[in-house]
């Protein structure tokens, strides 16, 4: 039998190497502009997290699509792409509300045909097939109102609506009768309306996202551009967090990486930003060694836990 648990931890160069200065901004004055370049073991298929889950697809998909809600540190709903939100009394519909202003990276408006769409096609495609089974239809009365219909009240219909697992896709590009899954512009022209655009993507190597101009939240985001530098070897990601030519080092979990990185005054760490994800803990069992080959020592385990 064998124990495990799975951390995560985020690594940062210390503001120095990451904006070219001797002095760290206050943490509460964000700067304007700049590139961030993230290092990353993860190797996405495509960019389009309403068809895959995982930490590699759902980093981009986050940046270039809006979701209808997203959540603060406390896990609590926060708007998004709907400005407000009603559940009904019997909790079998929800109400989302959107925003007048949000714009596609091509230009057309979000609307609640978008949302509709979105939902459906999460639906039927996302790997987490339980998440959305009671959404039965999502009424459109307007533009600006979508209702999600549900066979029954579902506890998690709002935690569905966040960033990693519902982007809301354009229906006029991916509404086109092609299977969503494989569609083209999962991985080329990439359009959304979130605060980044996709600049190039070069599976297995780089994705490069640049700052939407148009993004529906003024003055955001922040940065220029991200950068996401891919390489399956955490040792030489790490190397080049030390050279500065990496800024972040997402789910990094590797116990010599994070000694290593530790030890560095140059390299701030933190295990903040991993609240929805969290540690996994779990028992495996070697089924073939007695005693755990028999059914019942491993139920006399279970219930002793």
């Amino acid at each position: 039998m064998r124990s495990a648990t799975r951390g995560f931890a985020v690594i940062l160069t210390a503001w120095a190497l990451m904006a070219g200065t001797h002095a760290a901004p206050a943490a509460d004055t964000p700067k304007p502009g700049g590139t961030l370049v993230i290092g990353s073991t993860q190797v996405p298929r495509h960019l389009n997290g309403a068809v895959q889950s995982g930490i590699a697809t759902a980093l981009p998909s986050a940046q270039l699509f809006a979701s209808p809600l997203r959540y603060d540190a406390d896990w609590k709903p926060q708007p998004y792409l709907a400005q407000s939100w009603e559940l009904a009394p019997d909790a079998k519909s929800l109400t989302l509300h959107l925003r007048h202003d949000a714009l596609f990276h091509d230009g057309k408006p979000v609307t609640s045909e978008d949302v509709a769409f979105s939902v459906m096609a999460v639906k039927q495609n996302h790997p987490f097939q339980s998440m959305l089974a009671p959404v039965e239809s999502v009424d459109t009365p307007d533009p600006y109102t979508a209702v999600l219909r549900m066979s029954k009240p579902h506890p998690a219909i709002l935690l569905a609506l966040s960033p990693a697992l519902m982007p809301v896709l354009p229906k006029h590009i991916y509404g086109d009768g092609q299977d969503l899954k494989n569609h083209p512009r999962n991985s080329a022209n990439v359009v959304g309306s979130g605060p980044f655009t996709l600049k190039d993507f070069k599976p297995g190597q780089e994705i490069v996202l640049e700052r939407f101009d148009k993004f529906f939240e003024k003055g955001k985001p922040y940065l220029d551009r991200v950068v996401v530098k891919i390489n399956p070897d955490a040792t030489n990601l790490l190397i080049g967090l030390e050279r500065g030519d990496i800024g972040a080092l997402p789910y990094m979990t590797e116990p010599t990486i994070l000694r290593r990185a530790k030890d560095n005054p140059q390299i701030v760490m933190t295990d903040r930003g991993y609240e929805g994800i969290g540690a996994l803990s779990w028992l495996a069992f070697n089924t073939a060694r007695k005693p755990l080959d028999d059914a019942r020592v491993r139920q006399a385990i279970a219930y002793a836990i």
